[in-house]
């Protein structure tokens, strides 16, 4: 994973951006829920947040 690029949905149900390494095109990212994220994709998700703090965030991802 390179980066979260976007998150749209309601507060039960996210579906974030995904951005790819090595796939510099957006027809080749991904819509992910929460729960496909790894121990590292959660700190991609907390810099998205971050940098985008208007975004909706899923309701199991906690601060910090």
């Amino acid at each position: 994973m390179s980066s979260v690029e976007c998150g749209q949905g309601n507060n039960k149900r996210i579906l974030y951006l995904v951005k790819w390494l090595d796939y510099l095109e957006q027809k080749d990212w991904t819509e992910e829920p929460f729960n496909n994220f790894s121990v590292g994709g959660m700190e991609k998700l907390r810099e998205f947040h971050q940098r985008n703090l208007g975004a909706p965030r899923d309701y199991r991802l906690t601060e910090g």
